[in-house]
């Protein structure tokens, strides 16, 4: 089905979906708590600066249109487009952000970020692992290319003037108790010795 038809389909449905090349997929209902929490904090995090340019700050039950066959719910969007209360989908998408979930993270990591970074609004990707202090920005330069930033300290912060906001990382996982990623760490070889 097109993305027209599927909002007009997923009115009836009483279970969450989202448009995949054209299929209705469904998706997992109730998040773990960390989760949860993590989606609110950003949401509360941007949303006070990101008004001040003149854009909203939604959770998960406001659409991204994808392509003519896809349509996403991302974990947060931050809209700049012009305000539509009756609006189902984002007008236009600014940043998104994917809490990842146990069973969502290759899907975050692959399809998401692909159909996201081809959506022409969309200037700002953030993927959260809730459980790790872990947080990945996908940031479209001015040429249109995407670079990547990985976070993981929480005294750090991700700059996003793309929506006059910014977001530290201890204010993501403020009330978790995430774990560090472990540093990698390189081991040498002892030297050998000549044999006598």
């Amino acid at each position: 089905m097109t993305a027209d038809e599927f909002f007009d389909w997923i009115e009836r449905q009483s279970e969450p979906y989202e448009l995949v090349d054209g299929i209705p997929v469904r998706t997992m209902a109730g998040a773990r708590q960390s989760h949860n929490v993590a989606t609110t904090n950003i949401v509360v995090a941007l949303a006070p600066s990101a008004t001040t340019k003149g854009c909203r700050t939604t959770s998960s039950d406001t659409a991204v249109r994808t392509g003519q066959y896809g349509v996403r719910y991302p974990d947060v969007i931050v809209d700049c487009g012009p305000p539509d209360p009756s609006a189902e989908e984002a007008a236009r998408p600014t940043v998104v952000v994917e809490v990842s979930s146990p069973g969502t993270l290759a899907i975050d990591l692959t399809d998401r970020i692909d159909e996201y970074q081809a959506h022409d609004d969309i200037q700002v990707i953030m993927l959260v692992e809730p459980d790790v202090i872990s947080v990945k920005v996908y940031r479209r330069d001015v040429h249109g290319l995407w670079t990547i930033e990985k976070y993981d300290d929480l005294e750090q912060s991700v700059d996003l003037p793309e929506v006059n906001s910014s977001i530290w990382l201890r204010d993501i996982y403020d009330t978790l108790e995430p774990k560090s990623r472990p540093k990698l760490q390189v081991v040498q070889e002892p030297e050998s010795k000549p044999e006598p």
